[in-house]
């Protein structure tokens, strides 16, 4: 699901959320193919059914915006399962290397956007998986963005309902193919 800055508060100030919201957010079902009757056991345990992703988006990684893209999705993401770095070209000597560092250091994957079929991106670095969600910062981004509060509104759908998250927009108020 698309999160849009635009439409997020600025009751902070200018700059005051600089960094706040991922590009994009997701949910993914870790018991899509389970029996009702384990996925309603493992509701009732209260362990996880599910992992929350965070994604910030860039066109082109080159050498000279690796470190300021980098730090953008570290910001952002810190407070999902998973954060990842998307971006649909990867170019310049020394640019995989300084992702390859930073990953090692601070935990967030890469992966690179096919932007003509976004089914067939690659992981480039795995991201490090963090166990619980960062739910102090979900409040935050709750507070201050209409379309994280969506997003909040439908993992709890799923956590209830067990609705799957296959028609979700990727984009706010528009259907997406």
């Amino acid at each position: 699901m698309r999160i849009d800055e635009q439409r997020g508060s600025n009751a902070r100030g200018s700059g005051g959320n600089r960094w706040l919201y991922p590009d994009v957010v997701g949910l993914e079902d870790l018991t899509r193919g389970w029996d009702d009757e384990l996925r309603h056991c493992v509701s009732e345990t209260g362990n996880a059914r599910a992992l929350l992703w965070s994604l910030e988006v860039k066109l082109h990684l080159k050498r000279s915006n690796v470190r300021e893209s980098y730090f953008q999705a570290v910001s952002n993401s810190s407070w999902a399962n998973f954060g990842y770095l998307v971006a649909a070209e990867i170019e310049g000597q020394g640019t995989m290397q300084e992702l390859r560092m930073l990953s090692a250091l601070h935990g967030i994957g890469v992966l690179q956007l096919d932007a003509e079929n976004p089914s067939e991106s690659n992981i480039l670095i795995p991201a490090r998986g963090r166990s619980e969600v960062d739910w102090s910062t979900c409040n935050r981004l709750v507070i201050e963005s209409p379309d994280f509060k969506n997003f909040i509104k439908r993992v709890r759908q799923f956590y209830q309902t067990g609705d799957r998250p296959l028609n979700w927009n990727l984009v706010p108020g528009q259907a997406h193919r």
